[in-house]
């Protein structure tokens, strides 16, 4: 009788402890995005992209892979200001590898300069940035991160290339 009151016990607390509550209204929601939230200056501090390139070739589709790994970014920063303008100031190394079917990758390395201002503007229902007509995805923003995930397919005549970038900053 005391292994089956330890057993139902044990089983009763197993139970207990591994229902969860499924409610999510407990979750702090994120800041709404607007541009008077969005307004300040980040500091890049990722960026990797990946482009994949399939071309009709005779006999078939040869396809291509172009990755890129940003390191260094040392003052690189954007500044987002509550008019809708930006100001952005890069200077940082990217890795880009090219692996063509069947082939070796080749890497190589560049210092990527980037001195521009433009024009943007937020989504806070769809949570999307626009930036200069490239309209990306803000996967996170709070009080000191902001990160954007961009994604485009360009299909032509001969083949498609599809194109993702992810760059992540931090808020100063």
């Amino acid at each position: 009788m005391k292994k089956i009151t330890l057993f139902l016990v044990m089983a009763i607390s197993v139970m207990t402890i591994s229902c969860s509550n499924d409610d999510d209204s407990s979750e702090l929601a994120g800041p709404t995005l607007t541009p008077a939230l969005l307004a300040g200056t980040y500091n890049l501090n990722f960026y990797e992209s990946e482009e994949v390139i399939q071309e009709e070739v005779t006999g078939g589709t040869a396809t291509t892979t172009i990755s890129e790994v940003g390191d260094t970014f040392g003052s690189s920063n954007i500044v987002f200001e509550a008019n809708g303008t930006y100001t952005v100031n890069f200077q940082y190394r990217v890795t880009r590898t090219t692996q063509l079917e069947n082939n070796d990758p080749v890497e190589e390395t560049e210092i990527i300069t980037n001195s521009d201002t433009g024009n943007y503007s937020v989504n806070d229902t769809n949570q999307t940035i626009t930036i200069d007509g490239e309209t990306g995805d803000v996967t996170l923003f709070n009080d000191s991160q902001l990160r954007l995930l961009f994604e485009s397919t360009d299909v032509e005549a001969d083949g498609t290339s599809t194109f993702t970038s992810e760059l992540r900053f931090a808020r100063q």
